[in-house]
């Protein structure tokens, strides 16, 4: 719990970041070419004070409509995307998943659930990792595979930034989500070699499964 305590006052402090970037972004833009507060005020219907509250990251919520309007008025287009932080809410059967793994392989790892990267700035943390002795394996549980090669690619690019060199993907056992690995055959082939079997063997007696794999449970 503390953790995602942790988590929401970085994001808190992150938005806050973000609205004075964008309201310095708003300022330099108008006076760029030469408007004055009021002229920006004027055409999106509200008060000089008010705009340059916003160039001053002062403002309480902002929409992303009032926003996309400012920007218009003096010559920016607004573009926002989420990006993949980890150690979002998790539902029962994600949950679920990474006990049936524990049970599987048993006791001859170290669990650290939601581990962070340990790289500044970036939220991301994968679901669980394992550790015996030296070896370390990072577990991403997915109940569905909403866009198979999209997934298991954002997996691997957070296994490459978070330097370990085991991934395991564990993944509910449905013919949706078997169909759409077998989509994704050629990200499998040379991202994650190895199958069910061989990485429970590997995960049972505490050793390296020696290449990243899938286990379907």
């Amino acid at each position: 719990m503390a953790n995602r305590v942790s988590k929401l006052a970085e994001a808190t402090t992150r938005a806050r970041q973000l609205k004075a970037e964008l309201g310095t972004e708003l300022r330099e833009a108008r006076l760029g070419r030469g408007l004055r507060l009021v002229d920006v005020a004027g055409a999106v219907s509200t008060s000089a004070s008010h705009i340059s509250r916003i160039e001053r990251g002062l403002t309480g919520d902002l929409s992303l409509l009032h926003l996309a309007g400012h920007g218009t008025v003096v010559g920016l287009r607004l573009h926002a995307r989420f990006y993949p932080a980890g150690g979002g809410l998790r539902d029962a059967a994600q949950l679920d998943l990474l006990r049936r793994l524990r049970a599987r392989i048993g006791d001859r790892w170290s669990w650290q659930l939601e581990a962070p990267l340990n790289i500044a700035g970036d939220l991301r943390a994968f679901d669980a990792l394992l550790t015996n002795g030296e070896t370390k394996v990072a577990i991403e549980a997915i109940t569905r595979l909403r866009d198979a090669q999209a997934q298991l690619r954002a997996a691997a690019l957070k296994q490459r930034d978070g330097h370990v060199a085991r991934l395991v993907m564990v993944i509910r056992a449905t013919n949706y989500n078997r169909a759409a690995l077998t989509s994704a055959a050629d990200v499998l082939a040379t991202t994650f070699p190895l199958g069910t079997r061989a990485t429970l063997a590997a995960l049972q007696v505490g050793a390296d499964p020696g290449d990243n794999g899938i286990v379907l449970l």
